[in-house]
């Protein structure tokens, strides 16, 4: 559902402090994976418990969860002892005479623990004498909850194991899944144990966790269990690069106009396929399958990317066919609406109706003698945990987005919603400073508190004094002056306060920051200040400068530049299969840069990419230009490894890299590089994560696509582009599971691990995983932390990236007739016609080459989704020119420009790695008569990339790039 509100009232409202309350959006079950499970046909089934006797089931109660070289252990106490008990009941019975009945307290009596967790969990858990279950492959077992006062609810099921295979597994998340129930209905819960070790079950356990009740909720409560089976069903395909049998792997959502279109298959039995107008039967397209081989496998690809009129279509290949998805200018708009449900649903401290009322009051942080009640913001993951690193995050990201549609002013409406959401999280980091550097950086959080200060239950966390945070604040706080100034200017000048405040406490406190030498990427925690820290400061820099325009903050960002662009790969390595533009984590060079979870490797790229936008003829522009030149095109070779999907590779990672990582992780560790690509030289390049118990890729490859959108502005690289979009495609459906991952949206999407709040519209988990060692997407049917669990992090990097790759490109500009616009790969043409009077026009074209003609001159332009130009169409002010080159085998190169204008005109170029006689030329031209002229020189470093942009008339929105190196000839 969308809600309109004009831009004064809602101004108005965000001035008072008002937020709306509204009714979350609700999923459409049909569409769900769940409502496909509970249809499968069943071909054999087993009866394990009807509930009708207590025998072999015991209660038991976890005081605790510790964690013992990287194994959860749960300190178990005995039945005598279980807070839970358990009896037969007859009050909720679903088959037969009677249930099992589990009633337990939400909390035990003792304080709280510390860390801001749950004080345990409390369960039952049926027995068994090591029987054998391969025969089946699916539990089903019916849940009654009743938890008076509650929203939602969940439980974890785990399977005990004693054969080859033991369970619970090191890392915990193999034979275990978590349950979101309905309140106060039976809930029929069926889980597909295909993957799972089962020759030897001993135990199958329910919990639930001990986190405590909000005031309206009660303190005691009931669980009703009935008829528990085993079943044989078809299992869904879990694992591997190959498509699902008779599955076509595509983008739910659906394509962009002029985006690249393609689905993907495996052994269909049919030669050719049809694209459908699914509004009234018409073949559109019949075309034969594509056979592609990679290194990942043998694939059939259905390329549609000549159809461009909107609609929705379904594809079908002899007896297999999709779902309906549209082709239009911006299908993923309803993404963002999406999105903003799941923000929404996530906020701490407000009513959120079907989640929580007004909670968490009596979350502190505490700073010397002071302290505050930090409760805002949004909940951090499928806990109720807070991150200012993430709230931050989701609030540049929402400023990102409000801005876009401003600038846009083309849908007021999703506007007002984003600057709503975006105000949410600003108000929140404004409110958790103490003024004097400290502030609250996040802390965990998995209980449901009381709201009373001062008692047991309550979570508290020291103030830190963080120049990374302050400075991630300062962006933030200097982003919000700027989109708030205009429509609240006490609120904004209170953010720009703050915001020169933060920004000098962050400088103050950089001597202090010591480089983290040892620390592992590879676990949760992959804040290093080393390769973060200045890409931060150049963002926080710049976004005061643009504040401000005080030259002070110019100076600090310009000076961190080298030690990102010194981070970088750009000599040719002597690999097998040599890679530049990759970054190390500092101008050292000792580790590659590489991350598990949650990456930030959008950072370096987007920071250069500011200093270019910013400061365009600054003398190093040309560097930070070729620095991302060169990770962009890096990006772009691994990802060749995983066609047809193009899902980004993870990282090089090399073979002696497992001896600075903790021991017990170390075997893994080095299985796991080794079984990625071999580059030569001990460099492996793997295309998931090297990971442990923290797993899921979406934190990975969306801040890589972020990188390369940011890149594809800079440069006008629509391939860049199309690759970030093919990320977005991976997690909505163009997967080997064709499975959608958002909840709510596309098909198949499935139940996510969110214990704390429940399924959230929009929500997105941490991501596809691998199994074990192996480098192939894993998917498996249970839902567990934390390649299933909601965090906010994905979220966030959707919504960041969809701001520079979302709708058509924005076109305007001057012609005296009407504009003919001819796409290179299809012939589509688009002919627009100018104001008569002014000569001024303005449309929205989709991403894609063009061909532009107009009063009798021609030129070429390309064109990126989400992007604005400015064109001059009339033919005495036209110039058109295009940029080729020569390169010898000693290092010898002629660049030729090939122009057509009129009048005199200049050209510039700037280049890194090569040496020229001279960087100007002038010409004079006539009108209908093209001319040629050649810039000659010497490649500096014959190892090295080179990199050269040609500049007309000092007119940097008409720049072109040209690049190479040596060896590619």
């Amino acid at each position: 559902m969308k809600y309109i509100y004009p831009t004064a009232a809602i101004a108005i409202l965000l001035l008072s402090g008002f937020y709306f309350i509204r009714e979350p959006m609700v999923e459409h079950f049909e569409d769900s994976a769940t409502y496909r499970w509970l249809h499968k046909k069943v071909a054999d089934k087993r009866l394990l418990d009807d509930m009708e006797n207590l025998n072999n089931w015991r209660s038991f109660t976890s005081s605790g969860v510790h964690v013992v070289d990287a194994r959860q252990v749960t300190v178990t106490l005995d039945s005598s002892s279980s807070v839970a008990t358990i009896e037969l009941s007859k009050q909720f019975v679903h088959d037969g005479s009677q249930s099992l009945l589990m009633t337990t307290p939400t909390r035990l009596a003792n304080a709280a623990p510390q860390n801001g967790r749950h004080w345990g969990r409390s369960g039952v858990r049926r027995l068994f004498n090591g029987e054998d279950w391969t025969k089946y492959n699916r539990i089903s077992i019916w849940i009654y909850p009743d938890l008076p006062g509650f929203y939602t609810t969940a439980l974890d099921c785990q399977l005990f194991n004693d054969g080859q295979v033991k369970l619970p597994a090191i890392f915990g998340q193999e034979g275990q899944t978590s349950l979101t129930l309905k309140n106060h209905e039976w809930n029929h819960v069926v889980w597909e144990i295909d993957n799972v070790a089962r020759d030897k079950i001993t135990a199958f356990e329910i919990s639930y966790g001990l986190s405590g009740s909000y005031p309206e909720e009660a303190s005691k409560i009931h669980f009703y269990f009935d008829q528990m089976e085993l079943e044989k069903t078809d299992a869904d395909k879990v694992e591997g690069w190959d498509v699902a049998p008779e599955k076509i792997s595509y983008a739910h959502t659906g394509y962009q106009t002029g985006a690249q279109k393609s689905a993907i298959a495996n052994n269909i039995n049919a030669n050719e396929f049809k694209l459908i107008n699914q509004d009234n039967g018409d073949v559109v397209l019949n075309k034969a399958l594509q056979k592609v081989s990679s290194h990942i496998g043998n694939f059939e690809v259905m390329d549609f990317s000549e159809v461009r009129k909107p609609g929705n279509y379904i594809l079908q290949a002899g007896d297999v066919s999709t779902k309906p998805f549209r082709i239009n200018d911006d299908p993923y708009e309803r993404t963002v609406w999406k999105a903003l449900n799941f923000f929404y649903a996530e906020r701490c401290g407000m009513e959120i109706p079907g989640i929580h009322g007004k909670e968490h009051e009596d979350w502190l942080c505490i700073h010397g003698d002071k302290r505050m009640v930090i409760n805002g913001g949004w909940h951090d993951a499928g806990d109720l945990s807070q991150s200012f690193e993430g709230t931050e995050e989701i609030t540049y990201a929402l400023l990102s987005m409000a801005e876009k549609l401003r600038n846009r002013d083309e849908d007021p409406e999703l506007y007002n919603r984003v600057l709503e959401e975006a105000k949410w999280g600003l108000d929140w980091i404004l409110k958790t400073s103490f003024g004097d550097g400290y502030r609250n950086t996040g802390s965990i959080n998995s209980r449901r508190t009381n709201n009373i200060i001062g008692d047991d239950d309550d979570v508290i966390t020291t103030a830190q004094n963080n120049p990374l945070a302050n400075f991630e604040a300062a962006s933030v706080e200097a982003f919000g002056y700027r989109v708030f100034k205009n429509i609240d200017p006490r609120y904004a000048a209170y953010a720009l306060k703050k915001a020169k405040a933060d920004w000098q406490f962050a400088l103050d406190g950089l001597p202090s920051v010591k480089p983290v030498k040892d620390q592992w990427r590879g676990t949760f925690d992959s804040n290093n200040v080393e390769d973060e820290l200045p890409s931060q400061i150049i963002l926080s820099s710049l976004a005061m400068w643009k504040a401000t325009g005080d030259d002070k903050y110019k100076e600090i960002a310009i000076k961190q530049a080298p030690l990102i662009m010194n981070a970088q790969q750009r000599k040719r390595p002597d690999w097998d299969t040599p890679l530049t533009g990759f970054f190390y984590t500092s101008t050292a060079k000792e580790r590659i840069l590489h991350y598990c979870h949650r990456g930030r490797e959008q950072a370096p790229t987007m920071a250069l990419t500011q200093l270019c936008d910013a400061f365009p003829n600054h003398q190093d522009w040309i560097k930070w230009y070729s620095t991302v030149t060169l990770y962009a095109e890096y990006l772009k070779t691994i990802a060749k490894y995983t066609a047809p999907y193009n899902v980004m590779p993870a990282s090089v990672y090399m073979d002696t890299e497992y001896v600075s990582v903790p021991e017990s992780r170390r075997e893994s560790f080095s299985k796991q590089v080794l079984k990625g690509v071999p580059l030569g030289k001990g460099h492996y390049l793997r295309l998931f994560p090297v990971w442990m118990d923290y797993r899921g890729h979406f934190g990975t490859i969306l801040p890589q696509a972020q990188a390369l959108a940011s890149a594809a502005h800079l440069r006008g690289d629509l391939p860049s582009a199309q690759l970030s979009m093919h990320q977005l495609e991976w997690i909505i459906g163009r997967n080997p599971f064709s499975a959608s991952t958002m909840y709510g949206e596309g098909y198949d999407y499935v139940p996510l691990y969110t214990p704390s709040s429940g399924d959230m519209v929009g929500g997105l988990p941490v991501g596809i995983e691998s199994k074990d060692e192996d480098d192939a997407p894993y998917w498996p049917v249970q839902a567990m932390w934390t390649y299933k669990e909601i965090w906010g992090h994905p979220v966030t990097n959707w919504i960041w990236l969809l701001k520079d790759v979302e709708g058509p490109a924005i076109v305007d500009g001057q012609a005296n007739g009407p504009v003919t616009f001819k796409e290179t790969t299809t012939g589509q043409l688009i002919t627009v016609t100018p104001n008569s009077s002014t000569g001024h026009f303005k449309t929205t074209m989709p991403e894609g080459k063009y061909i532009i003609s107009s009063d009798g001159t021609e030129q070429t332009q390309t064109f990126l989704p989400a992007a604005s130009y400015h064109l001059e169409c009339r033919a005495d002010k036209l110039l058109k020119y295009d940029v080729s080159q020569n390169i010898t085998s000693n290092g010898g190169i002629t660049i030729k420009l090939k122009v057509q204008g009129n009048g005199s005109h200049s050209f510039n170029i700037r280049t890194d790695n090569l040496s020229l006689a001279s960087a100007s030329k002038q010409i004079t031209l006539q009108t209908g008569t093209a001319q040629s002229f050649e810039w000659k020189g010497r490649i500096t470093d014959k190892d090295t990339p080179w990199v050269a942009v040609v500049i007309p008339d000092g007119d940097m929105s008409h720049r072109k790039e040209i690049r190479g190196a040596v060896w590619e000839k």
